[in-house]
């Protein structure tokens, strides 16, 4: 049985541009092809050779290879890791990764107790958080002492309301205090009340 119907050009492009997902003008898609298409050379970095390409593709990689043999050969290639952008300038050559982390533990500890209290506080569940910036200035507005015995010594952070009783890990719940004072007010909390802080 033959359809009566007869399927005009402008129902094929109706059909043509819902499968495309989005309607799209005939401009349009002469620009895309005109930009793609267009005469765009760059130079292999493995064998130096010229090819063509897309302004597309040559700007979304920062080394371009004209095949995936040439990619395979820069790779072999390689002296050491030091020359991927990932890893120049971070560790030394023959240094493994265990010995670079205890190096940058020795030059940020500051960074290290931050990433290590944050930590903690997650395991708990408490809710909130602070960056490392806030309890740098945090530590100027008490001159660097400590918030109780005002002596100048290693400060540490003091949840006002630890953080096992439902604390936040807000920096207006935080407060410095030394290793001792800390301690005391851990042990003694509730026999000790001049150390907790009254929160606004």
């Amino acid at each position: 049985m033959k359809n009566k119907y007869k399927m005009t050009e402008a129902h094929k492009t109706a059909i043509g541009l819902a499968l495309m997902g989005h309607g799209t003008s005939k401009e349009t898609r002469e620009k895309i092809g005109n930009a793609n298409s267009s005469n765009f050379f760059c130079k292999c970095d493995f064998c130096k050779k010229t090819f063509k390409t897309t302004p597309s593709a040559y700007n979304k990689k920062k080394r371009h290879f004209c095949s995936r043999k040439c990619y395979a050969g820069f790779i072999i290639n390689l002296d050491d890791f030091t020359k991927m952008n990932a890893y120049r300038g971070i560790r030394k050559k023959g240094q493994t990764k265990q010995i670079y982390y205890n190096g940058y533990c020795k030059r940020h500890p500051n960074r290290i107790a931050h990433l290590k209290a944050r930590r903690y506080a997650r395991e708990k569940g408490a809710i909130g958080k602070h960056s490392l910036e806030q309890w740098e200035n945090l530590k100027i507005e008490h001159d660097n002492r400590c918030a109780f015995c005002r002596g100048k010594k290693k400060l540490t952070k003091d949840h006002i309301i630890p953080l096992s009783e439902g604390g936040t890990d807000y920096i207006d719940n935080i407060q410095p205090l030394c290793r001792s004072c800390n301690s005391k007010k851990w042990k003694h909390r509730h026999s000790n009340p001049e150390l907790i802080k009254e929160t606004k």
